[in-house]
């Protein structure tokens, strides 16, 4: 084989591997904007019934109140004061409350990255004692 020859072969696989790498890093960001979405989507989920289940909720403890005191303005402006409480404590603990969603957002998504891992470490060391074994 000849120099020529043997640059040229050179040139294919590192241009080969290159693509590959490209095609890696895409087949990466695809996954991963994959996680970020189904998180998002499912945490929307889950946020549209809370708030759905903490509105009726507050509806029937005003009228519950109502009942209570004989006074159905007296009821609900009780709820709207608890609901301006709620509001007062969520803007005084703005970044505490981000800090915790950022964190379990990141805590979703790593711990499926850290699942994968794992099953592939598990896979490979599988793998390694059935060819040690034959």
């Amino acid at each position: 084989m000849d120099t020529e020859t043997f640059f040229r072969e050179l040139k294919h696989d590192i241009s080969a591997y290159a693509d590959s790498k490209a095609e890696l890093l895409k087949l990466n960001a695809y996954e991963r904007t994959g996680k970020v979405i189904s998180v998002l989507s499912y945490s929307l989920v889950l946020l549209i019934l809370a708030f759905f289940l903490t509105l009726f909720l507050f509806i029937a403890l005003a009228f519950f109140l109502s009942d209570l005191l004989h006074s159905m303005g007296a009821g609900f402006v009780i709820v709207a004061i608890l609901y301006l409480l709620i509001i007062c404590g969520l803007v005084l603990y703005r970044e505490r409350f981000r800090t915790f969603v950022l964190n379990t957002v990141i805590a979703a998504l790593t711990a499926n990255e850290n699942n994968k891992n794992e099953d592939e470490a598990t896979n490979e060391h599988n793998s390694a004692g059935e060819v040690a074994g034959t």
